[in-house]
């Protein structure tokens, strides 16, 4: 996606909004208003970044920009593009909105802990508690129609959303040590003895892991609002090369390096032995009738028994952060959702069955794998959807310990050729729109 970052001045640019961009893959383009009133079309950009400034947002006699601006800004909600509104922004939206914008009852400059408010969405990734950089002297009333999702005891409003594509921040969890810097040293003047202003000294002694934490909630809320799920497609792998990959991928997720992704592959013949108790009992080939037919053998860290994998099997790992639901459970129920909706479009009907993973024909035949794990609410592995793969190669285990039914595929209960890459072009809308919800 293109996103415009509108600046009011050169000193409070999009700091770690820059970095959540870049790392999700979007492009970011900076206009500086005070030099350029000339706005750029609407229609070339996806999202709205507007940052903070020092001006209030009726000092137009001053700075004329802000009329166009005004109305750049209600363009964009209305024609349902993402606006993201720091301080200023924040303001800026509120107005757009029809709400008034007044001067708050002192200063909030410092850092100071903000509350999930009790109307905040259920689900939205904001802790009870979480200690931010504030900037502002004025402040905002609630908009007709918008959910107040944080509040502070000098301000009740710190932030809203409108609908699911419009967030509004009073206080700066972009900032970074560096944009910091820049914004005291050009609004020193501004740190005068309050209860709620900290002095330059305080505001600097600010530890590393109080940026991590807040930039942590920022970049789950804006992959919440944009519904980021990269979708990735490695070809064909060996199994062991992809768990390291999934593993260097985990890693990146958890620092927030990258975003959620949903992975596509196909592995060489593989069986791949889980972490359930017996599950190696279950390999009933010998070392050497495996390697005769080209099949290796993998210990796998994922739950559940013993499984194939092949090509012509659609291998699905979704990298995602589970942080703002914690619901494990939950989550393999989305996944089983997802293949069951993605083989009714083939007009196959499917369902769970009791006491047992995956997704079944008829509760007798097993044709998706379902074995997950999580790592700091991180999740990897997945799911593996038999589409047309070589059912022979079934016959050298006891399939994910299964006793009481068989496996299948969807060419064999179609009873014709099916094209790999339509269903992961199918599973990619299903599983983007049941997450896009959670």
């Amino acid at each position: 996606m293109h996103f415009l970052c509108l600046q009011h001045v050169p000193f409070e640019g999009p700091a770690a909004l820059a970095d959540w961009a870049n790392s999700r893959g979007h492009s970011l383009h900076c206009h500086g208003l005070y030099e350029l009133a000339e706005l750029p079309p609407i229609e070339d950009f996806d999202g709205l970044f507007i940052m903070g400034g020092p001006m209030n947002i009726y000092e137009e006699a001053d700075f004329p920009w802000l009329t166009a601006e005004k109305a750049y800004i209600r363009t964009a909600i209305q024609s349902g593009r993402y606006v993201v509104g720091i301080c200023l922004g924040a303001q800026l939206i509120a107005d757009a909105l029809g709400t008034r914008v007044t001067r708050g009852p002192s200063p909030e400059i410092g850092w100071f802990p903000i509350q999930r408010a009790a109307s905040c969405p259920k689900g939205f990734p904001l802790p009870d508690a979480l200690r931010v950089l504030h900037w502002h002297g004025d402040e905002f009333e609630l908009p007709e129609g918008a959910t107040r999702f944080a509040e502070s005891d000098l301000c009740p409003t710190q932030g809203f959303c409108y609908g699911s594509r419009v967030l509004a921040l009073q206080c700066h969890l972009e900032a970074t040590p560096e944009s910091l810097s820049a914004l005291a040293s050009a609004c020193r003047r501004e740190l005068v003895a309050a209860p709620s202003v900290m002095t330059a000294d305080q505001l600097f002694d600010e530890p590393a892991s109080t940026y991590s934490k807040m930039q942590r909630v920022l970049f789950a809320m804006l992959d919440q609002m944009t519904g980021s799920i990269e979708i990735i497609d490695w070809g064909k792998t060996d199994y062991e090369d992809a768990f390291e990959r999934q593993k260097a991928r985990v890693d990146a997720r958890r620092n927030d390096r990258c975003g959620d992704a949903l992975i596509f592959t196909e592995h060489a013949p593989v069986y791949t032995v889980g972490l359930r108790k017996g599950a190696a009992q279950h390999l009933i080939w010998s070392d050497q009738q495996c390697a005769e037919r080209g099949i290796t053998v993998f210990q796998s860290n994922r739950g559940g028994d013993i499984t194939y994998h092949g090509p012509g099997q659609i291998v699905v790992y979704p990298i995602l952060s589970l942080h703002h639901r914690k619901d494990l459970h939950g989550y393999l129920r989305d996944i089983e959702e997802a293949v069951i909706r993605t083989l009714a479009v083939y007009g196959l009907p499917s369902a769970r069955r009791e006491g047992k993973t995956g997704i079944w024909i008829d509760q007798q035949r097993k044709i998706c794998a379902i074995g997950v794990a999580v790592r700091s609410w991180v999740t990897y592995h997945g799911f593996a959807l038999n589409v047309c793969p070589d059912m022979s190669h079934f016959s050298g285990i006891v399939p994910c310990g299964i006793t009481d039914g068989s496996v299948t595929s969807l060419a064999c209960e179609l009873g014709r050729d099916v094209e790999i890459a339509e269903v992961k072009a199918r599973l990619a809308v299903e599983f983007g729109q049941i997450f896009a919800n959670t």
